[in-house]
């Protein structure tokens, strides 16, 4: 971890399960971030994984899956592979998309002015400030919402698709959210005429979108 100057403020190696081999703190500083995205316990040492615990010395939960072997068989698995799956919510495992990264949604720029106030979940339509409001008390993770597709233009990550999950994370001051960087050229012709109909360039804009 480093400051807005990139000094070190903190470090930590660890081993695949999640197991710390070592932890320096060069500022008095808590971070209790660890293994896929859990929360250390520093009472127990045990990793909050939301509906049970993890122990990183075993690579196992220490409680059985509360779904039942809808989660799978192996009742206290992680995953079978820690590098490819997660579990982020301590119930059944996703496998990952190679082609996803986490950035800091301040990173990404939006490729349209205005966005519709009704936000798609599987549960059906919901207004996006009630989406927020979610994010915000914790109720849900922009990390599970689906990859948003960017363009890179010069270094700069522009929405393809996905301005609303995005606006969804920077109001709700979210630290990470997923992408793929788009290659398809079809699409990206698709890209440029909605900068063009928004009078955007081609870095987009860093302005929240207007709900409509």
């Amino acid at each position: 971890m480093t400051d807005e100057n990139g000094k070190i403020l903190w470090e930590c190696s660890f081993q695949l399960w999640g197991k710390r081999i070592h932890e320096i703190e060069h500022e008095p500083i808590e971070q209790n971030l660890r293994y896929q995205g859990q929360y250390l316990d520093r009472e127990t040492g045990l990793h909050y994984n939301t509906f049970r615990y993890y122990d990183p010395d075993i690579g196992r939960f220490t409680q059985p899956d509360p779904i039942g072997l809808a989660g799978g068989f192996n009742l206290y698995q992680y995953a079978p592979n820690g590098l490819t799956w997660i579990d982020p919510w301590g119930l059944t495992t996703e496998k990952l998309n190679p082609n996803e990264i986490l950035v800091n949604p301040k990173d990404v720029n939006f490729s349209q002015k205005t966005i519709n106030s009704a936000f798609d979940t599987p549960e059906g339509k919901r207004n996006i400030q009630s989406v927020v409001n979610d994010v915000r008390k914790g109720n849900v993770k922009v990390t599970d919402f689906p990859a948003i597709r960017v363009v890179d233009v010069k270094g700069q990550l522009v929405v393809r698709d996905g301005n609303s999950r995005l606006a969804i994370a920077r109001n709700a001051k979210a630290k990470q959210i997923k992408v793929i960087i788009e290659t398809d050229v079809g699409k990206l012709r698709d890209f440029t005429g909605r900068l063009r109909n928004n009078g955007l360039r081609n870095t987009g804009t860093t302005k929240i979108p207007i709900c409509k």
